[in-house]
């Protein structure tokens, strides 16, 4: 049928040449983008298979970075571990040569002045050893403040009156008056004995006596009044009534009068005489009214010549290091007047050492994986340091144990960071691996084939060249109805 109106060929031809024109265009896009799949309408299971890949790449890309990071904070903490290591072995070499009867009194003294300093030191590296904020070396929790051992309370809470006060009137006995905690700084103690012989001794919680008056003077059997006026005249009374447990002394206390310095005649009776003990410097005026053992005639007399005898006694200390327990031992009373000028509370407070998270793993639909790096307390409590007294020949070799002991924990830390090291190099590449097969699957899905998309190109270009011309065609079949009106 004829008809002018209405040109099929036409719309047929501009149908094919939409298409074309179509395919084309999302060849050209292909070709200019470099993927396959440019929206939903391009492959929609394919676009969400895309990105559920393209996820798990991005989630790998920081689970790799953060692997690395907890591998960086272990290497650090090991780094602090290796330098505590060491400072230990010379702590324990310390301890040996210590537990050698060869020494004195003082060459233990000056050794374990030396260990206070490794102890120091320890904690040190342990608080301030930091990565990524975390103090992987620090203790798990803050230390409590000590207000009571045994049945001794602090000075600060023992005394009857304000500090730099007066007490009067106190009787002098065995149990300890209090103990002064470790960080006091300028302390200062005075007695005065009104008299009767009654001295101040401060003893460390492993029975090492500072100051004070020695239980044997003189000869072996000379037992000194101080003491013998309590009925204390061996070294076992002495644990029995003052160096016990319950009055919060160490269960591995043993008497050590070997740092013990008193008389007038070492120390100047007026000034006091300053010396470092324990690792403290300490000032003390003497025992003024010390009795001459020489003139052993029963009657402990004091020293007839001694124009320097005195009942008022002065004891000083920069700094505490360690816990003190003061008594006043004698059989009369006495007045007291104690003051510092700091004594803390409690131990200062300190970083805390807290576990790590790591993420393995973050794969798309999937909770996260994690590995925990647990924290390895290496100060110097941790490791048991606190109780290391080189000051006697049985301290030292107790201490042999307590340093074998500190060095295996920090074994077992650097065994278990370097486990979870190896660990973590392997997961990293382990995630390289699955990188390389995802990035391979979805490059396969998204990517567009240059090879097959050029031959696409060229074949959609000839077709779109060939509908135009069938388009022009088609316009003009409606001219042969003109052939057939008259002319």
């Amino acid at each position: 049928m004829a008809v002018i109106n209405s040109n099929l060929l036409s719309l047929t031809a501009r149908q094919h040449q939409g298409r074309a024109n179509s395919e084309l265009s999302s060849t050209l896009e292909r070709l200019s983008s470099g993927l396959r799949i440019n929206s939903a309408a391009d492959d929609a299971a394919g676009l969400a298979i895309g990105n559920r890949m393209e996820a798990n790449l991005n989630a790998n890309d920081a689970v790799t970075k953060g692997i690395n990071d907890g591998i960086s904070l272990m290497q650090t903490a090991e780094g602090g571990l290796d330098q505590i290591n060491d400072l230990l072995q010379r702590g324990r070499q310390l301890a040996v040569q210590a537990a050698n009867d060869t020494l004195s009194g003082d060459d233990r003294n000056a050794i374990h002045n030396e260990f206070l300093q490794i102890a120091e030191e320890v904690d040190r590296i342990s608080m301030e050893t930091e990565v990524f904020g975390k103090h992987p070396l620090a203790p798990i929790e803050q230390r409590q403040p000590v207000t009571q051992l045994g049945n001794t309370q602090t000075i600060k809470d023992a005394l009857q009156v304000p500090k730099g006060a007066w007490d009067s009137g106190r009787t002098s006995g065995t149990d300890p008056i209090g103990f002064i905690p470790e960080g006091t700084e300028g302390l200062t103690i005075d007695i005065n004995a009104i008299g009767i012989d009654d001295d101040i001794q401060l003893f460390t919680r492993n029975g090492t006596h500072l100051v004070g008056t020695p239980l044997v003077e003189g000869a072996p059997d000379n037992t000194d009044a101080t003491w013998k006026g309590r009925g204390i005249t061996t070294e076992q009374d002495l644990k029995n009534d003052l160096l016990n447990e319950s009055n919060g002394f160490s269960d591995q206390v043993e008497y050590d009068s070997s740092v013990l310095y008193h008389k007038p005649d070492e120390y100047d009776a007026a000034n006091g005489e300053k010396r470092t003990v324990s690792g403290m410097a300490v000032t003390y005026t003497g025992d003024g009214d010390w009795y001459d053992t020489n003139i052993n005639d029963g009657n402990n007399d004091p020293l007839p010549d001694s124009g320097a005898a005195t009942t008022t006694e002065r004891v000083t200390i920069e700094k505490v290091s360690e816990p003190l327990f003061l008594a006043v031992v004698g059989s009369g009373s006495y007045n007291m007047k104690i003051d510092w000028e700091k004594m803390p509370d409690g131990p200062p407070k300190h970083p805390l050492g807290t576990p790590t998270d790591i993420v393995m793993s973050a794969n798309y639909g999937e909770e996260a994986d994690k590995i925990t790096i647990e924290p390895t307390p290496a100060d110097s409590q941790t490791l048991g340091l606190d109780d290391v007294r080189l000051t006697t020949s049985r301290g030292a070799g107790l201490a042999l144990d307590t340093f074998d002991q500190a060095i295996s924990k920090v074994d077992g830390y650097r065994s278990e960071y370097g486990s979870l090291t190896n660990r973590f190099d392997s997961a990293i590449a382990n995630l390289d691996q699955q990188n390389i097969d995802t990035a391979a699957a979805r490059s396969r899905i998204m990517d567009a084939d240059y090879a097959q998309e050029s031959s696409a190109l060229l074949k959609k270009q000839v077709i779109q060249q060939a509908s135009q011309s069938i388009l022009a065609q088609a316009n003009q079949v409606p001219q042969n109805v003109l052939s057939l009106l008259p002319s």
